[in-house]
């Protein structure tokens, strides 16, 4: 017995020692800098500090970058990300450099469920980057694609579908995995930005990899307002989910029964509310296919700034203070009562997109990179886009539909309309939000935990969480997940809620079900039930 117990700690012991280490480390003056060289995966330092020099040497170290590139925090300007062989390299930077280093965390197990590819762009932390010239991708990390990544980036048996202007399928980013059905013209390349945004090849060092960048790509024209047959078309074919980022504010009933044919088929389409300023709307002007029933509506977000006082700016006619791309607000700028920064944010409506009572999600529409300008761009363009649009903003949620599709084909329409709602951000805490509330969905998408919870469906060990959400209306179904777990989760009102789990469905504190006549609440525990696939 003392023999089985020293054996088990000797592994231990070894299974420790030869853990990675990732880390941030903070240096102690923003104007000290680190510079290294990186061959083969091994970093080497640079500088003239002999003593940075030996223990560089003397440890393996695989990654030493800055953490944070474009951040404005003095904090996260002296942050570095770093990848050891081992935790001691951690320990002697903090024991043996307290004159450059002053701080250090390890990054916990759970959090480095990530994956990014060699063309993931300036914000990486963990990819090699291989690609010639890097891009700003920051909406990525907002969404949590990389954790998406973690269980899937796709696969060629998933074709997602693109109804939109021209998309070359010579291009570096679609060859050898894109089909067109019907032709199309190029509209200033939009069709390749939506595109690529959706299923540009990853990981290949160029350009910017798509959300469901192992995804193949079927491409069609758009319009055709009122039968819609290059989406039946399509969907016909085998797409599992298409994207419309396109629209006409009138509504034909025929069109209506089309959808509903191509969600019998098992498609998701996935639109947009369209441009116009809610200013100018109020939210009563609706665009179709985005208004049609069974239809993902996808409004635009802001994803970059924690603060206001992040990116605070003076008009310059004015004088006034405002501030503009604050994280999970759904307008680009917004102003400060009594021209006070410290005071309430408040956005200004005629810097949003168009919101209204059918859209179901909202996704970054700001500062989106548009691969279909790259090399093409004209005097005082950008290759990101600088106002509010849903353009780009749809094609983030079809991507991510791709994925969820890669891990179980099996899923239905409603299902993964369900699991985008499920899966948001709740975006009602802020302020500035609560006079377009109604208009926004259910909030913010997040792509790695749509895709998480789709992967823990199907996982025998794993619950289905289900929380951190209110909700006063929708129709709401899993189908047969293993398990279920809800908590701090409200279904109120209209909210029709039809949960089945093969095993178990667990509820906890601060859950409240209290539906109106218009709403349901049925939760089964079927151990016969399974996903069913259409052929």
């Amino acid at each position: 017995m003392k023999k089985s117990i020293f054996i088990i700690f000797i592994l231990a012991t070894s299974l420790g020692v030869a853990q990675e280490d990732r880390f941030y480390i903070r240096t102690v003056s923003e104007s000290i800098e680190i510079p290294v060289t990186t061959v083969d995966s091994v970093v080497t330092y640079t500088g003239s500090d002999t003593s940075l020099k030996k223990l560089f040497s003397e440890h393996r170290v695989k990654v030493f970058r800055k953490g944070f590139k474009y951040a404005e925090r003095d904090k996260l300007k002296r942050s570095y990300f770093v990848i050891a062989e081992s935790r001691q390299f951690q320990k002697a930077l903090l024991q043996q450099k307290k004159d450059v280093f002053e701080f250090a965390e390890s990054i916990d197990a759970k959090s480095l469920k990530i994956f990014e590819p060699n063309d993931y762009g300036l914000t990486s932390t963990t990819a090699k980057t291989t690609a010639s010239e890097s891009f700003f991708l920051d909406y990525y990390d907002f969404l949590g694609v990389p954790q998406a990544w973690y269980y899937t980036t796709g696969s060629r048996d998933i074709i997602v579908g693109v109804s939109d202007a021209k998309v070359d399928p010579q291009d570096i980013e679609f060859k050898g995995k894109t089909k067109i059905l019907r032709s199309s013209r190029d509209v200033k390349g939009h069709g390749m930005s939506v595109a690529a945004t959706i299923a540009a090849q990853g990981n290949n060092g160029y350009g910017i990899p798509g959300i469901c960048y192992d995804c193949s790509i079927y491409t069609t024209t758009y319009g055709d307002f009122r039968q819609f047959a290059q989406l039946l078309e399509m969907s016909r074919a085998g797409a599992k989910v298409i994207n419309c980022s396109w629209g006409s504010p009138q509504y034909y009933d025929t069109a209506q029964e089309v959808i509903n044919e191509i969600r019998d088929l098992g498609t998701v389409i996935v639109s947009v509310p369209h441009n116009r300023k809610f200013s100018q709307t109020e939210g009563e002007k609706i665009y179709y296919p985005g208004g049609y029933e069974h239809v993902i509506s996808v409004g635009a977000i802001q994803h970059r700034y924690e603060d206001p006082k992040e990116s605070l700016a003076i008009e310059e006619k004015t004088g006034n203070y405002y501030a503009e791309n604050v994280k999970n607000t759904v307008a680009r700028t917004g102003r400060f009562k009594g021209n006070d920064p410290e005071d309430e944010f408040i956005l200004f409506a005629s810097s949003t997109s168009n919101m209204d009572r059918t859209v179901d999600i909202m996704a970054p529409g700001n500062f989106v990179f548009r691969y279909g300008r790259l090399g093409k761009l004209e005097e005082g363009e950008s290759l990101y886009n600088q106002f509010s649009a849903t353009s780009p903003a749809a094609p983030l949620v079809t991507g991510s539909i791709g994925l969820m599709f890669s891990l179980n084909p099996c899923l239905s329409v409603d299902e993964v309309n369900s699991i985008i709602k499920l899966s948001a951000t709740n975006i009602d805490y802020i302020s500035g939000n609560l006079p377009f509330k109604g208009n926004y969905g259910a909030g913010a998408l997040h792509t790695g935990r749509a895709v998480k919870m789709v992967h823990d469906m199907l996982e025998t060990n794993e619950y289905t969480m289900i929380e951190n959400q209110d909700f006063t209306r929708w129709n709401f179904s899993l189908d047969a997940a293993k398990k279920i777990k809800i908590r701090n989760q409200r279904f109120t009102d209209s909210s029709r809620v039809h949960f089945t789990a093969k095993r178990e469905i667990l509820i906890e504190k601060e859950t409240v079900f209290l539906p109106s006549e218009k709403g349901s609440i049925f939760l089964e525990v079927n151990p016969k039930a399974e996903y069913s696939c259409k052929d």
